[in-house]
């Protein structure tokens, strides 16, 4: 991965690379940006060239252990959980093979992606204490090719407050050419305490003219790359997903029609809330992040609804696989409630995210939409 392969962020990779030219390198760094802007990529781009050097004068062996994420002196560390494979300690070391064919696969991969590679897609993977004391461990040893040691901490929100002050203790004193770059999507779940001894690199949503140039450039008709980077709002992850035929969008959509049409009904007929009760068990047993996925696909869907029904014909990319008569549905978002439904979707994402009563947010959540899709 080099500065040229990531997407977009053109400010912040020459500011990178004017740094690394100048000397300063700060031992500490959190890569912050919105999910499918880059931030994974862009901090490995950033190693390889401490690492080896920068473009104009790499070493070629050193680039190529980078390319296949084998160089000695790189490590990562990223959420994980027991699976079948490995049933007990589970650390990053020993999903290592599996995170080198996800990067290489999926660079602007999602947590959820991360999760489905390696089977745990219904539970909720960590970054605990034994995972930093075996990177405690490896970056207070001497550098295999005598230069810099970089760990690399994807997801940094996952690790917990335990792993967070063991980790800081090597953070406020670290070895001589050690570097740390810090990986996160919402830094509000990581500890002041951490956030305030790095430096911190704040990457752009990319913009749908980005996203469209990169999918034309893979091979993409323009018409394709066009409605990926729309549909997309600036997550390229999710635009190649979307080009590639995203298989759960079919199952969203199918959700996403019986929600509402028993939403519908409610007004009508008070017996179609025991179908939105059991539209919410169902959804309650599917894991945290395949709920969160549908949320985001739900907003989205909402949000396209808006545009339909302003005649934004040319924003509108979304065209239904199911009998879902989405010009019908459109009418009924209006800028007197898309804001109200925006908010709360928003608030069941952070409350999936936090843990909570899957069963009861989206309960909830079906209520309060019965009452909002007849705001008018």
């Amino acid at each position: 991965m080099l500065f040229r392969d990531v997407v977009g962020q053109e400010e912040i990779k020459s500011e990178l690379a004017r740094s690394y030219k100048k000397g300063r390198v700060s031992h500490c760094q959190l890569f912050c940006g919105p999910k499918g802007s880059g931030s994974l990529p862009l901090a490995i781009a950033y190693a390889r060239m401490v690492l080896c050097g920068d473009e104009a004068s790499a070493n070629q062996a050193c680039g190529l252990k980078l390319s296949e994420l084998k160089h000695p002196d790189l490590h990562f560390i990223y959420p994980v959980a027991n699976n079948l494979d490995v049933k007990s300690r589970a650390i990053s070391v020993n999903f290592l093979q599996k995170w080198r064919e996800f990067f290489n696969s999926k660079p602007y991969g999602s947590l959820y992606d991360w999760y489905l590679s390696i089977g745990i897609e219904n539970k909720q993977g960590k970054i605990g204490t034994d995972e930093v004391s075996d990177i405690v461990k490896k970056m207070s040893l001497k550098a295999y090719e005598g230069g810099w040691k970089v760990a690399i901490v994807w997801m940094a929100e996952k690790m917990n407050l335990s792993a967070t002050n063991k980790l800081l203790k090597l953070i406020e004193e670290p070895p001589e050419k050690t570097l740390f770059l810090f990986v996160s999507e919402d830094t509000s779940f990581l500890a002041k305490t951490l956030t305030s001894r790095c430096q911190t690199i704040r990457l752009k949503k990319l913009s749908s003219e980005k996203v469209s140039a990169a999918l034309f450039s893979k091979g993409y008709s323009s018409e394709e790359a066009r409605s990926a980077s729309i549909k997309s709002a600036g997550d390229y992850g999710e635009a190649l997903k979307l080009v590639g035929k995203n298989e759960n969008e079919k199952k969203f959509e199918e959700w996403f029609l019986t929600w509402v049409r028993s939403a519908f009904k409610v007004r009508k007929n008070k017996e179609a809330v025991l179908e939105l009760i059991d539209w919410s068990k169902t959804l309650s047993k599917e894991g945290r992040e395949t709920q969160k996925s549908f949320i985001a696909f739900a907003l989205e869907l909402f949000r396209q609804a808006l545009l339909k029904n302003y005649f934004l014909e040319n924003l509108t990319v979304f065209s239904p696989t199911t009998d879902f008569n989405f010009d019908a549905f459109s009418e009924f978002i209006t800028g007197k409630n898309i804001e109200e439904v925006s908010l709360e979707l928003e608030e069941a994402y952070y409350n999936i995210q936090s843990n909570g009563n899957s069963q009861m947010i989206f309960m909830d959540l079906s209520l309060k939409l019965t009452r909002l899709l007849h705001k008018s």
